[in-house]
């Protein structure tokens, strides 16, 4: 959050630490997709990573529906009047360089950040579950956050659940050129691509999980919101950086570690 505006979403899976993407902590100086004769050239030129002085500005926001108040800045939600949430700040980012040393094409788009403060939890704070090795994706999944409801509208401050469904061959609209056959994407669709009005991810979901929900509504995190087609149009096919792919390097990282037992 910078500013009283999302930025970027993220998973809280430990008191210490939220599973998010890595794209938000990189600065590039392209960021556009070159083809010649269908051959893809180059879509992101990496300039560096976020400072330090980039990172103490930035505001995390968990434990509440509503991350700021009226403003007159931007854009408002009736039903949220005032913030409801829990402010906290970045002591660390570790974040995977394939991503950018890849492009911004070839996956990796995974990062985690560490708390200045332990996260306490309760009621309406809980971490969500790590998937297992090879754990099947539901055909229905939920991203949860504050990101644009469509290209034309600012992020909204009342957090939101956007219903996808599962695409396994992540068949993108001819008007999609980004690559769709990377190991670690998992790829999503609207529930309806064909009506505008169709909840869909855009700007400000990034870093925000996909997640799956048993039948007795405990949810598990598939995926972590990476990119989709430009302006958020209704068929577009977004990609998550699916979270299977990196169960070893969190657990590494983090200490939560999850183990099958036989």
């Amino acid at each position: 959050m910078l500013f009283g505006q999302n930025k970027l979403g993220g998973v809280i899976i430990s008191p210490y630490h939220i599973l998010t993407a890595a794209h938000g902590f990189i600065q590039f100086t392209t960021y556009d997709a070159l083809y010649a004769d269908q051959t893809l050239i180059t879509v992101c030129q990496m300039d560096g990573y976020r400072s330090q002085q980039e990172l103490d500005r930035r505001i995390i926001a968990y434990g509440g529906d509503c991350i700021r108040g009226k403003t007159h800045t931007f854009g408002n939600n009736p039903a949220c009047n005032r913030s409801t949430v829990i402010y906290s700040r970045i002591k660390a980012v570790m974040l995977d360089t394939d991503f950018g040393n890849g492009y911004c094409i070839n996956g990796h788009d995974w990062a985690i950040i560490e708390v200045a403060e332990p996260i306490v939890f309760n009621e309406k704070v809980r971490p969500i579950c790590l998937p297992s090795q090879g754990q099947q994706i539901e055909p229905e999944l939920m991203v949860v956050g504050w990101g644009r409801y469509s290209f034309f509208h600012q992020s909204d401050p009342l957090i939101h659940e956007i219903p996808m469904r599962y695409d396994l061959k992540c068949r993108a609209p001819i008007s999609d050129t980004m690559p769709t056959n990377i190991n670690d994407y998992l790829c999503a669709t609207s529930m309806n691509p064909l009506d505008y009005e169709a909840p869909r991810t855009c700007h400000g979901h990034s870093g925000a999980g996909i997640e799956q929900r048993d039948s007795y509504q405990r949810a598990t995190l598939m995926g972590i919101t990476s990119f989709g087609t430009r302006g958020c149009p209704a068929n577009e096919v977004a990609r998550f950086t699916k979270v299977s792919s990196y169960l070893t390097e969190i657990c590494q990282y983090t200490g939560v570690c999850y183990t099958i037992q036989k």
